[in-house]
Formats: structure tokens, C-alpha cells, sequence
């Protein structure tokens, strides 16, 4: 993808007619040839003409010109103009870059020349390393812009991982960037994985991802499955470093034990994925945590509540209790609605499904839930109200419109005691020609006799959904909304807190 200045023949036009308009009386006119000075420039640094400093990166040597890189970066203008700096007045300046910056560093050169330059997912991230490192912002900016468009993309190649790392490494300011990449991991993690690369996410990243509690994952077990296997290749990559000894090895091996598998939350997996578990590979060589972890599980099943109270008090048993947004059937519902350039306003689209009333496996009872999505407004018809005052008087409630994109849950049963819920809805986009979650909103929500009804509102801009919906629109025509609702049920030792990412 080509990045930089473009030509603005229309903004260029403009500026003359108002110097015309300006000079008409005086027989002045301002003339234009930028693009020629451009080109010119840009000659200087393709014919190495009249260079006066030679930059060395690696074992290439790049001809230069003192004027632009000072105009360019002000990194290079200290460096170059300043006497209290070592480089100051050298004719041949030696960069030390890292060793993947040394490929795009002769295209990284020619942007402050002619301010254009060609970026892929697989280079972006080095042009960033080296912009942010020379402090040359709109370069950095173009960098940001193209990442934030281009995020399947990196993840069908294998380069999302290496593209957090560095962002979180390099511009941690650029928290929309950060926020874009961290809830691309959560909400999108299958993706993430059917590509190569994701194993290369570190103990701190990983530690930080398993803490969260709106991870759009199938159940907890298959998060351990992941989890086990992003292990393994952590555990065969300390065990043939050359530069640690053996106690040394253990010790790291130990840490990921205890910093990072420690929170996969066991009591949220059913009795017989607990079993898989304990007769899973990873027994040999985790027996003593796996079995502790089991532990923990079984005695939420057994309802041993003050086993459980204990457990919370653990450094790291105070989410061990909480469940994530499930995907899977027996906790989430679908809904698809298809040919939305045709939809009449204030259309409802409306479902029905059940869900276990808690993770216990001993308990068969369901919550029943009519679920309720409203993607055009909301419209309640003008009514009547009968009796308000008195037997005979009345009350007329006029037409109510409310522009929003709404969600009504309803709970179907009329609960003897208030239950906590978290509820996530899940909302597809599409990026690259290719279908992710977009947004996702969590809820906590609280059902009982009197409150057995929640909404829950702009789920969607109304007005991007009105005037440009394509990014929430999905399918093969592009003309589809598609959200997943996950309903899961909280208990007493439930925790919502989540750490930031550091």
C-alpha cells in the first residue's frame, strides 16, 4: 500500500482562482509547479547528487543531505546541528538499528524526500520502530492508520503478535491503536490462532489476556487447550537456549507455572472437561498444579463454599470464580438479520433460548430467556392508560420514538431471589473482506420479580448505522447484521475486576 502526500489538483485549482480573483486587477498571477519541485527533490536522493553526509546501517551506506534529514526529524537535526553531540560536523554517521529495520531503511530515507513510501503488514511495524525513533510524526501517523485497517490481515500472516509487542513497545501513547489490538485478541482469539505466530505472544501478554473476563472463547477448557498448547512451545524454547543453565530454565518455567497458567479458571469447566484435563500430556510435567487447579474445581462443584471463600483469598484465586463470554450453545445465541437495506424502521427481531442457571453440573435447572434485538430505533405506539386516577379517568401517553440500537433481554421465569448475569453482545464488522468482531458490550445485570427486563442501548452508533453502515455489515451482499448475545450466569464469589495491560 502506497502512503504519503498526494497530489490535490482540485485544493491546488482553488488556491489559483482566489490568487486570480486576487490579482485580476493588477495583471499578477501566481503560479504553480510543485510537482516538479517535488521531483527534483526526489532526484537528490535517487542520483546521490550533492550529498554532505553518508548514513551506515549495517553494512549499507546511504548518501544523504543534511537539510532534509534536519527538516525531516528533529532527532536528526540534534544530531546533526548540535555540537555537544559525537556525530556533529562527521561526514559518514553510523546508525545503530535493529537488524529488521536495515531492510526497510532505504524506503524509510526516500519518504523524507519525496514523502511516499510502500507498506505492507510485514514492514509496517519497522518503519514505525524507525519513525517513532526519529521522531518524523506524520510518518508515524500513516504507520498507525495503516495498522488500525489492516488487522486480519496481519493475523492471516502471522504478523498480529509481533505488531502488539511493538506497539505496546514503541507508541504505548497511542492508546486507541493499543485499545484496537488488545480487544482484537480477545474478541477475535480463534482467528488469531489458525494462523502461525500466536505462540510467539509473551508470558507478560498472555498473563494479561487470561485475566480478562470478556474473552469470546467456546468454554474454558478450550482456553486451556490453547493455553497448554502456547506452553509447550514456551517450555521447548527455554529448555534449548544455549545461554541458561538448568536451574535457570526451571525458574522461568516455574514463573509461567505461577504468573500466567495459574489463571485459567477451572471452576468454569464442566466435571467431564475437568477429566480430560487430568488425563491430559501436561499431567507429567504439571501434576502438581493441574491436580491443585482440579481441586479447586471440584469443590466449586461440591458446592463447599467455604473451601471456595478460601480459595478466593488467594493471591490469585479472586477471578477463579468468574466466567468469560462462552460462546458455545449452551451459553450464547445468534442472531442473523439478513437484507438490511430493505428493513422498515423500528423492525424487532425477536428469539427465544435457555441457558444452564449456574456452572454446576449437578444442577439441571434452565433460565429461559426471550431476547429481543431492535437495529433501527425503537417506536411504543400512543396508548391509553385506564384507571390511573380513579375507576373512571383515563391518560393518553403519546407516540414515543427512541433512536437507538437496543437489546431487550427478558427473563422468562419470575425469580423468588435476585440473580446476577453477565451479558455480552458480541457485534461482527468486516475488515479486508473478511468477518470479526467488531464491538463487544458486557453487562452486569441483576433479575429478580420486579426487574425482569433489561435493555441495553446503542449497541451501534443509530446514526453510523443510519448513514454508513457497511463496517457493521456482513455477508456475502454485505447486507447483513449479525450479533451474538452470551448470557452467563454470576455467583457469590464472582469478580469483575480486570487489570489494564501494561
Amino acid at each position: 500500500m502506497d502512503v504519503g502526500q498526494q497530489d490535490a489538483p482540485e485544493q491546488q485549482q482553488d488556491c489559483e482562482m482566489d490568487d486570480m480573483e486576487a490579482n485580476k486587477d493588477v495583471g499578477r498571477k501566481m503560479v504553480y509547479n510543485t510537482n516538479s519541485v517535488l521531483q527534483k527533490i526526489a532526484n537528490l536522493y535517487a542520483e546521490r547528487l550533492m550529498s554532505d553526509v553518508t548514513l551506515v546501517v549495517g553494512t549499507n551506506r546511504y548518501p544523504a543531505h543534511r537539510i532534509i534529514l534536519c527538516a525531516s526529524s528533529d532527532v536528526f537535526h540534534v544530531m546533526l546541528m548540535n555540537a555537544t553531540w559525537r556525530e556533529f560536523g562527521d561526514t559518514v554517521v553510523t546508525l545503530q538499528e535493529e537488524e529488521k529495520c536495515h531492510g526497510v531503511f532505504p524506503q524509510f530515507l526516500r519518504y523524507m524526500y519525496v514523502g511516499q513510501m510502500t507498506i505492507s503488514v510485514d514492514t509496517v511495524v519497522y518503519i514505525l520502530k524507525l519513525a517513532d525513533k526519529y521522531n518524523i510524526r506524520d510518518l508515524v501517523q500513516l504507520c498507525v492508520d495503516y495498522m488500525k485497517e489492516h488487522l486480519i490481515k496481519a493475523a492471516a500472516k502471522g504478523c498480529f503478535v509481533e505488531w502488539l509487542h511493538h506497539s505496546l513497545l514503541i507508541c504505548p501513547e497511542r492508546k486507541e491503536l493499543i485499545t484496537l489490538l488488545e480487544n482484537y485478541l480477545k474478541w477475535n482469539l480463534e482467528h488469531v490462532v489458525a494462523h502461525p505466530g500466536w505462540h510467539e505472544l509473551s508470558p507478560g501478554i498472555m498473563q494479561w489476556l487470561l485475566q480478562q473476563n470478556d474473552i469470546a472463547i467456546r468454554s474454558e477448557y478450550r482456553l486451556y487447550e490453547l493455553v497448554e498448547s502456547w506452553f509447550w512451545f514456551q517450555k521447548s524454547r527455554i529448555e534449548n537456549r544455549d545461554d541458561l543453565r538448568e536451574r535457570e530454565r526451571e525458574i522461568l518455567l516455574n514463573s509461567i507455572i505461577s504468573t500466567v497458567l495459574v489463571h485459567i479458571r477451572f471452576p468454569m469447566m464442566r466435571l467431564i472437561e475437568m477429566a480430560n484435563v487430568l488425563v491430559s500430556p501436561s499431567l507429567c510435567d504439571l501434576k502438581e498444579f493441574i491436580v491443585a487447579r482440579v481441586a479447586d474445581g471440584m469443590n466449586f462443584h461440591s458446592e463447599r463454599f467455604d473451601v471456595i471463600a478460601a480459595t478466593r483469598q488467594t493471591e490469585y484465586g479472586e477471578q477463579q470464580f468468574t466466567p468469560r463470554l462462552y460462546t458455545c450453545d449452551m451459553w450464547s445465541l445468534g442472531i442473523t438479520v439478513n437484507f438490511f437495506d430493505n428493513m422498515e424502521k423500528y423492525s424487532s427481531f425477536p428469539s427465544v433460548f435457555f441457558s444452564p442457571r449456574n456452572f454446576i453440573d449437578s444442577d439441571d435447572e434452565c433460565d429461559g430467556w426471550d431476547v429481543e434485538f431492535f437495529p433501527l430505533g425503537v417506536r411504543y405506539k400512543p396508548a391509553q392508560l385506564i384507571g390511573v386516577y380513579s375507576a373512571t379517568s383515563s391518560r393518553d401517553i403519546p407516540e414515543s420514538i427512541i433512536r437507538t440500537v437496543r437489546l431487550r433481554v427478558t427473563c422468562q421465569a419470575s425469580l423468588r431471589c435476585e440473580r446476577r448475569y453477565m451479558i455480552g453482545v458480541l457485534i461482527s464488522g468486516m475488515m479486508n473482506d473478511q468477518e470479526y468482531v467488531h464491538t463487544c458490550h458486557v453487562r452486569m445485570a441483576y433479575f429478580s420479580s420486579d426487574q425482569r427486563v433489561v435493555n441495553i442501548d446503542n449497541l451501534i452508533p443509530f446514526e453510523d448505522l443510519q448513514h454508513s453502515p457497511y463496517r457493521y455489515l456482513v455477508g456475502e451482499r454485505q447486507d447483513t447484521i449479525k450479533i451474538q448475545v452470551v448470557i452467563v450466569p454470576l455467583n457469590a464469589f464472582s469478580n469483575l475486576f480486570t487489570p489494564q495491560l501494561e
